[in-house]
């Protein structure tokens, strides 16, 4: 007995030093959207959105020296709505395969979940931090200059921030600062299939050897950051190994085939990456400026790593759409297909500007995306 009263009492002495802190952010407007169109008249919304609320806890105990062990749990939030969710957007959904009667679409996000956004736990010291859990990748962390507003039903710049995301059963590494210096490398393991990077996941959710599987295979990371001063340079790249599988929908949709060319029908995926470099300027008492350059391989300009996103643009019978027909056709016919099925590029630029008065911050954005890329050659589709 006396035993166990020891224990407790040295567990509670451990906790007596912790540093524990509450935090969180409440945001939301209401706003207004219009959806011009060349060929469709779509009617304005006003509604009440929530810009990025959230709410966590956090805390540190010194283990050793200058070492502690450092634990967060944090939670996306829609207080417009009232709900606790999964994903970037509380309002995410998943589009069918316009081929197959097989599957629907599906939410991708969970409400009433918790520990959606960033939570972990880890070391760190003076040689750095060292964390494991539920955790951004340095797209989300370390990026920003351009896309410097409030995603919500504009999403004003989502395209474009498609590769910022939480990303679970991550290790990550973060350096000390070196002078202006620093750097991170991360790795998102997949065990079990589920996880799903641009498409469906491997386990078929829309039928039989459904395509775009993340089908057991890691997600690796890295970007660089200077910050000499006001001024700010981030390089950041991320690879996805073994995704999009190459399968495809033959015969109008309705069967599932490998289409005319059996060799890329192995259940076998490709490896996506993307890379994005931004320069900044800030000057907390006057403007600021930020400029963005990006490229994706193997993604489709909708598609994204996430947590059960499928945000994935699909084609058929390609040739008829002015597309690199000797390519995409070799790999999927007449049938539908999906874009990294397709494996084709895309690269975009953006830029902002603002001006810090008093409390008020008027800033204006734009991005460019060119066409899609198949071995450096543009094709509108």
């Amino acid at each position: 007995m006396k035993k166990i009263l020891a224990l407790v009492l040295g567990t509670m002495s451990v906790s007596a030093f912790a540093d524990v802190t509450l935090y969180g952010r409440i945001s939301a407007a209401v706003e207004t959207d219009q959806f011009p169109s060349s060929n469709q008249v779509q009617p304005g919304t006003t509604s009440i959105q929530d810009y990025g609320s959230y709410f966590g806890i956090r805390g540190t105990d010194q283990v050793y020296g200058q070492t502690a062990v450092v634990w967060q749990v944090e939670q996306f939030l829609n207080i417009t709505s009232g709900e606790a969710y999964q994903g970037n957007t509380s309002s995410n959904w998943t589009p069918a395969h316009p081929g197959s009667a097989a599957g629907a679409g599906v939410p991708t996000t969970g409400s009433n979940v918790l520990a959606s956004s960033d939570s972990y736990i880890g070391l760190q010291g003076a040689w750095g931090r060292v964390r494991i859990g539920n955790l951004s990748n340095t797209y989300r962390t370390n990026t920003g200059a351009v896309d410097i507003f409030n995603g919500s039903n504009a999403n004003v710049m989502g395209t474009y921030d498609r590769f910022l995301a939480v990303l679970p059963q991550m290790l990550r590494y973060d350096t000390p600062s070196w002078g202006n210096f620093a750097a991170s490398g991360y790795v998102s393991m997949n065990q079990d299939g589920n996880f799903n990077t641009g498409g469906a996941n491997g386990n078929g959710m829309m039928g039989v050897n459904d395509e775009n599987g993340y089908n057991n295979a890691p997600i690796y990371g890295l970007g660089l950051y200077y910050t000499p001063g006001n001024f700010s340079a981030t390089f950041n790249t991320q690879l996805e190994m073994n995704t999009g599988i190459y399968q495809t929908i033959q015969n109008g949709g309705s069967t599932p085939g490998c289409g005319p060319n059996p060799a890329v029908c192995a259940q076998q995926g490709i490896n996506a990456y993307s890379s994005r470099l931004e320069l900044n300027y800030n000057n907390p008492d006057s403007w600021f400026v930020g400029v963005g350059a990006q490229i994706a391989q193997g993604y489709g300009y909708q598609s994204m790593p996430g947590n059960g996103n499928m945000q994935n643009l699909w084609i058929q019978n390609s040739a008829v759409n002015n597309v690199n027909s000797a390519y995409l056709n070799a790999q999927n016919g007449t049938g539908w297909t999906s874009l990294n099925t397709a494996n084709l590029g895309t690269a975009e630029l953006g830029a902002s500007f603002g001006w810090h008065v008093n409390n008020w911050t008027p800033k204006i954005g734009y991005t460019y995306g060119s066409n899609m890329m198949s071995g450096g050659s543009y094709f509108d589709l």
